[in-house]
């Protein structure tokens, strides 16, 4: 079960691979075997059960939608074994063992191995990562230790009752869309960031499936757009140029975007390869533009040289998304204003923008203790006196508007022609009456709430 209606609303949505690696091993002990993604069912949890279920998988890995989600999980009858696993329920063992009566075990960190031991009828108490009560008392097993990532283990598509689209406005374009996951772990050290970390703060080494196995994956896909969901996929260079080797030798036509960091502009001739391999966006953490900032995050690189990287990146025909960072500590409004225009400087095409969160063991909660007039609100979004939720949101649209200008948006149409990413704009134009019109019904809708909570203020 993927207990969550929303996610990515305004770019669509992805399979739920970790689920699918998860069904990969539990499939071979299985009669039968279903995989619900309620982001795209109308039924509920229970509409779903059979007589002779026996095991329901929840996977919660964010904390939002929690209502829906509690009401979830308690809907699965006692008698059913009910395991959950993913990265908040790794975070939180003891309080969903606790809030849950009905929840025999929590499986923590990565679920492959853990899952597959529970199907073989190993005891319990054996398994390292697992959390579990036994005779009334919550027990938690030893960390598992983290190996090598496996070949012979490829997500389960054939049990996804539906295809999966890229979204605008909610509304289909029909772009079939696909993620593939072809290493774990980062080496690098950022504070903000805890996915260099497992959810129980160890660090994580980075790990990587081979190439053959990673290119054998993707000749089975059907999308033709495909993301991967590497924390940092161009971590090893050669491993790359393997990659596109056997992309470009099998011939398999398609279109990736992957997260790499600036450091890859060393090896121009790699990128070149990229780019004959069907390789169409680099998705780059620059996160501030100010040497204070950068210094603090303990991001590994400065100013200087982003800009004298980007240099190099600017020229490749792959689209350069850069991500940012809003609400850092120690960044006046001022400060963050100038994103926009040092993103365009250095020859980005495009902008995600996001808010600094806490999460567990980032050192983040330490360094805002340590900085007085900053806050951490319940769900871990950082904020100060002086920049308050509501301003860091009226920033990020001051920001989008000053940066998506027409000739921005112009410079990224004819990049996407250029490298083929926009191979897809057939489709695209076909369903843009209908993206249109759900456009401005979905603005029509924020223009009454807003009129109706200006009417209740007054």
């Amino acid at each position: 079960m993927y207990p969550y209606r929303r996610e990515l609303n305004q770019a669509g949505f992805f399979p739920p691979l970790g689920l699918e690696f998860i069904a990969a091993v539990v499939r071979p002990h299985a009669q039968s075997l279903d995989l619900i993604d309620l982001r795209k069912e109308h039924g509920r949890t229970g509409d779903f059960l059979q007589p002779e279920t026996d095991l329901v998988c929840f996977s919660v890995n964010w904390n939002r939608d929690w209502e829906f989600l509690a009401e979830e999980i308690r809907s699965v009858p006692k008698d059913i074994l009910t395991i959950v696993g993913g990265r908040i329920a790794t975070e939180r063992p003891d309080w969903l063992l606790e809030q849950f009566p009905n929840v025999n075990a929590v499986v923590r960190g990565d679920g492959e191995e853990a899952m597959e031991e529970i199907c073989r009828a190993v005891p319990w108490n054996q398994i390292t990562g697992l959390s579990y009560r036994e005779n009334g008392e919550i027990k938690h097993n030893a960390n598992r230790t983290l190996g090598e990532l496996r070949d012979d283990v490829y997500p389960d598509r054939s049990l996804r009752r539906q295809d999966y689209h890229v979204e605008l406005a909610r509304t289909n374009v029909g772009i079939r869309v696909d993620g593939i996951s072809t290493s774990r772990g980062c080496p690098y050290n950022c504070t903000f960031c805890s996915f260099s970390k497992n959810p129980w703060g160890e660090k994580r080494r980075w790990t990587a499936r081979s190439p053959e196995s990673v290119v054998e994956e993707l000749a089975r896909m059907k999308a033709r757009l495909v993301g991967f969901t590497d924390d940092l996929f161009t971590y090893d260079m050669d491993r790359v140029e393997r990659i596109c080797d056997l992309i470009i030798a099998r011939g398999i036509r398609k279109r990736y975007f992957v997260n790499a960091r600036l450091e890859i502009a060393r090896r121009p001739d790699i990128l070149k390869k990229m780019e004959r391999a069907g390789f169409s966006m680099l998705m780059l953490g620059i996160e501030s533009a100010h040497d204070k900032t950068l210094r603090s995050m303990h991001k590994g690189q400065d100013v200087a040289g982003i800009r004298r990287y980007c240099e190099v990146l600017r020229h490749s025909r792959m689209i350069l998304h850069g991500y940012f960072i809003l609400g850092c500590i120690g960044e006046s409004i001022e400060d963050m204003r100038q994103i926009a225009p040092f993103a365009k400087e250095i020859g980005l095409d495009t902008i995600g923008l996001s808010t600094l969160r806490n999460s567990p063991y980032s050192g983040l909660d330490t360094l805002v203790a340590d900085s007085p007039g900053y806050h951490i609100t319940p769900s871990g979004k950082i904020y100060s006196d002086d920049c308050s939720p509501a301003e860091l949101r009226r920033l990020r649209r001051y920001l989008h508007k000053k940066f998506y200008t027409p000739a921005q948006l112009s410079r990224i149409l004819k990049k996407g022609i250029q490298n083929e990413a926009l191979g897809f704009l057939p489709s695209l134009f076909l369903r843009l009456p209908l993206i249109t019109a759900a456009a401005i019904g979905s603005g029509w809708k924020r223009f009454r709430r807003k009129a109706r909570k200006r009417a209740a203020i007054g």
